[in-house]
Protein backbone atom coordinates (compact mmCIF):
# COMPACT_ATOMS: atom_id res chain seq x y z
CA UNK A 1 0.00 0.00 0.00
CA UNK A 2 2.61 2.44 1.37
CA UNK A 3 4.88 1.61 -2.13
CA UNK A 4 1.38 2.50 -4.61
CA UNK A 5 0.68 5.42 -2.14
CA UNK A 6 4.62 6.73 -3.45
CA UNK A 7 4.29 5.75 -6.55
CA UNK A 8 3.42 9.77 -7.60
CA UNK A 9 6.39 10.60 -5.25
CA UNK A 10 6.20 12.36 -2.09
CA UNK A 11 4.36 15.63 -3.10
CA UNK A 12 1.38 13.32 -4.32
CA UNK A 13 0.92 11.25 -0.97
CA UNK A 14 0.92 14.44 1.11
CA UNK A 15 -2.23 15.54 -1.11
CA UNK A 16 -3.83 12.20 -0.88
CA UNK A 17 -3.11 11.81 2.75
CA UNK A 18 -4.33 15.33 3.48
CA UNK A 19 -7.61 14.12 1.76
CA UNK A 20 -8.25 11.08 3.53
CA UNK A 21 -7.33 13.34 6.99
CA UNK A 22 -9.72 15.65 6.33
CA UNK A 23 -12.86 13.32 5.09
CA UNK A 24 -11.77 11.36 8.95
CA UNK A 25 -11.53 14.82 10.78
CA UNK A 26 -14.89 15.42 9.06
CA UNK A 27 -16.52 12.08 10.08
CA UNK A 28 -14.59 11.99 13.88
CA UNK A 29 -15.77 15.96 14.57
CA UNK A 30 -19.62 15.26 13.07
CA UNK A 31 -19.81 12.27 15.39
CA UNK A 32 -18.71 13.92 18.06
CA UNK A 33 -20.82 17.03 18.08
CA UNK A 34 -23.70 14.70 17.98
CA UNK A 35 -22.41 12.97 21.41
CA UNK A 36 -22.72 16.54 22.86
CA UNK A 37 -19.01 17.09 23.87
CA UNK A 38 -17.52 20.16 24.00
CA UNK A 39 -14.74 21.35 21.70
CA UNK A 40 -15.38 18.43 19.71
CA UNK A 41 -13.75 19.75 16.94
CA UNK A 42 -10.91 21.13 18.18
CA UNK A 43 -10.12 17.94 20.08
CA UNK A 44 -10.89 16.07 16.35
CA UNK A 45 -9.07 18.66 14.55
CA UNK A 46 -5.80 18.27 16.75
CA UNK A 47 -5.54 14.86 16.72
CA UNK A 48 -6.09 14.41 13.13
CA UNK A 49 -3.77 17.20 12.73
CA UNK A 50 -1.00 15.35 15.23
CA UNK A 51 -1.30 12.07 13.12
CA UNK A 52 -1.12 13.67 9.86
CA UNK A 53 1.96 15.44 10.65
CA UNK A 54 3.40 11.72 12.06
CA UNK A 55 2.42 9.97 8.94
CA UNK A 56 4.09 12.62 6.50
CA UNK A 57 7.08 12.24 8.41
CA UNK A 58 7.01 8.49 8.45
CA UNK A 59 6.62 8.96 4.40
CA UNK A 60 9.85 11.35 3.85
CA UNK A 61 11.86 9.09 6.03
CA UNK A 62 10.96 6.16 3.94
CA UNK A 63 11.43 8.05 1.02
CA UNK A 64 15.02 9.06 1.62
CA UNK A 65 15.82 5.69 3.07
CA UNK A 66 14.61 4.43 -0.44
CA UNK A 67 17.14 7.08 -2.18
CA UNK A 68 19.82 6.21 -0.95
CA UNK A 69 19.64 2.72 -1.76
CA UNK A 70 20.73 1.96 -5.42
CA UNK A 71 18.85 -0.87 -6.28
CA UNK A 72 15.73 0.89 -5.57
CA UNK A 73 16.57 3.81 -7.48
CA UNK A 74 17.33 1.32 -10.51
CA UNK A 75 14.28 -0.63 -9.94
CA UNK A 76 11.68 2.70 -10.36
CA UNK A 77 13.99 4.50 -13.27
CA UNK A 78 13.31 0.95 -14.67
CA UNK A 79 9.55 0.58 -14.34
CA UNK A 80 9.06 3.90 -15.01
CA UNK A 81 10.78 3.95 -18.07
CA UNK A 82 9.09 4.53 -21.69
CA UNK A 83 11.47 2.52 -23.71
CA UNK A 84 11.72 -0.57 -20.90
CA UNK A 85 8.01 -0.53 -21.41
CA UNK A 86 7.99 -0.54 -25.05
CA UNK A 87 10.60 -3.63 -25.26
CA UNK A 88 8.86 -5.54 -23.35
CA UNK A 89 5.78 -4.09 -22.65
CA UNK A 90 3.65 -3.00 -19.33
CA UNK A 91 3.95 -4.20 -16.20
CA UNK A 92 7.71 -4.19 -15.93
CA UNK A 93 9.03 -6.23 -13.11
CA UNK A 94 12.51 -5.44 -12.19
CA UNK A 95 14.44 -7.74 -9.95
CA UNK A 96 18.35 -6.70 -8.55
CA UNK A 97 20.03 -10.14 -7.49
CA UNK A 98 23.05 -8.26 -5.99
CA UNK A 99 22.61 -4.83 -5.23
CA UNK A 100 25.50 -3.11 -4.74
CA UNK A 101 26.15 -1.20 -0.73
CA UNK A 102 25.61 2.01 -0.45
CA UNK A 103 28.88 3.97 -0.25
CA UNK A 104 29.48 7.60 0.83
CA UNK A 105 30.74 10.59 -1.02
CA UNK A 106 30.23 11.01 -4.70
CA UNK A 107 31.21 8.25 -7.38
CA UNK A 108 29.70 5.87 -9.90
CA UNK A 109 27.49 3.14 -9.65
CA UNK A 110 26.39 0.05 -11.96
CA UNK A 111 23.38 -1.84 -10.67
CA UNK A 112 22.71 -5.13 -12.40
CA UNK A 113 18.90 -5.86 -12.89
CA UNK A 114 16.54 -8.55 -14.79
CA UNK A 115 13.41 -6.99 -16.35
CA UNK A 116 10.22 -8.85 -17.56
CA UNK A 117 7.53 -8.06 -18.92
CA UNK A 118 4.58 -9.99 -20.93
CA UNK A 119 6.48 -9.50 -24.13
CA UNK A 120 9.50 -10.81 -23.02
CA UNK A 121 12.90 -10.57 -20.62
CA UNK A 122 16.00 -9.29 -20.57
CA UNK A 123 18.98 -8.10 -18.95
CA UNK A 124 19.83 -4.02 -17.85
CA UNK A 125 22.67 -2.12 -16.55
CA UNK A 126 21.79 0.75 -14.87
CA UNK A 127 24.42 3.71 -14.41
CA UNK A 128 24.33 5.86 -11.55
CA UNK A 129 26.26 8.92 -9.87
CA UNK A 130 26.04 8.63 -6.12
CA UNK A 131 25.26 12.10 -4.72
CA UNK A 132 25.11 13.73 -1.17
CA UNK A 133 21.60 13.15 -1.10
CA UNK A 134 21.25 9.82 -3.15
CA UNK A 135 21.82 8.55 -6.66
CA UNK A 136 21.17 10.28 -9.74
CA UNK A 137 20.67 7.85 -12.67
CA UNK A 138 22.57 8.51 -15.66
CA UNK A 139 21.86 5.52 -18.61
CA UNK A 140 20.79 2.14 -18.60
CA UNK A 141 21.76 -0.39 -21.35
CA UNK A 142 19.53 -2.65 -21.70
CA UNK A 143 19.72 -6.04 -23.37
CA UNK A 144 16.85 -7.82 -24.53
CA UNK A 145 16.67 -10.94 -26.85
CA UNK A 146 19.93 -10.00 -28.49
CA UNK A 147 18.55 -6.32 -28.88
CA UNK A 148 20.74 -3.78 -27.53
CA UNK A 149 19.08 -0.31 -26.23
CA UNK A 150 20.91 2.68 -24.60
CA UNK A 151 18.15 4.22 -22.17
CA UNK A 152 19.31 8.07 -21.16
CA UNK A 153 17.59 8.93 -17.84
Amino acid sequence: MVRSLMAGGLGRAVIILGVIFFAVYAVVALVLGRTGFAYSEGVAAGVMAYLFIMTVLVLWLLERRRRTQPGAVAEEFLVNNRVVRDMIGAPVTVSVPNPPPAGKGPGQVSVDCFVSGPDGSGEAMVVMARLDKGYQVLGADLDVAGVHKSVAA
